[in-house]
């Protein structure tokens, strides 16, 4: 899934409101991938193909990327850089403030509009989630995506079934960095449940 450079530059921009942070501490939060998601979705999915690129050669590209949106968003005057003991961070100005409040105003980002494979499986899934209210934008389309793939509600942001959750549709909650507030569960014919 393609992130565009506004939806990037929202995140730096959201990530820097409270807290000045290094480059390297910005990339690491924001980027999507690493080489320790095959084995997070494996865990979530239960089997999954190993991916099939070049992770140095993506991160490499990645970072470049990101050294330029920075550095054209320090030329702009959303951000700056500040010596702070023996490191230099980024700090976010009263310009890049004004930014990220006009962003908060606007409509949300697009999206994604594609049908996610059904597939019936012998084991009860659950699925919760617990997205902030600044991000609520993001639960209907949830909602609507769990119904979709056969999945009954239990409440709001509880949801049942024995269906399997799609490999392209975590990468879309990971892309869209929402990932980190589901939780989903294996239910056991015993009726503990584990951790996938």
């Amino acid at each position: 899934m393609y992130i565009s450079r506004g939806d990037k530059t929202k995140r730096i921009l959201n990530l820097l409101r409270h807290k000045a942070r290094t480059a390297k501490e910005i990339i690491n939060t924001l980027s999507p991938f690493s080489p320790d998601t095959y084995k997070v979705t494996k865990r979530l999915l239960g089997h999954m193909d190993a991916p099939k690129f070049n992770y140095q050669k993506w991160k490499r590209e990645e970072e470049k990327r990101f050294y330029m949106l920075l550095a054209k968003l320090r030329k702009d005057d959303i951000v700056k850089k500040q010596s702070l003991d023996v490191k230099t961070v980024w700090k976010l100005t009263a310009k890049g403030l004004k930014k990220l409040l006009n962003y908060e105003h606007q409509q949300p980002s697009k999206l994604p509009k594609k049908v996610y494979e059904r597939k019936e499986i012998s084991i009860q899934m659950l699925f919760i989630f617990d997205i902030p209210e600044q991000l609520k934008h993001y639960r209907s389309w949830l909602r609507h995506q769990l119904k979709s793939l056969g999945f009954a509600m239990l409440q709001k942001s509880v949801w049942i079934g024995n269906y399997a959750v799609p490999a392209d549709f975590i990468h879309d909650l990971r892309e869209l960095n929402i990932l980190k507030y589901i939780h989903i569960f294996k239910i056991s014919k015993s009726g503990s449940m584990t951790v996938k």
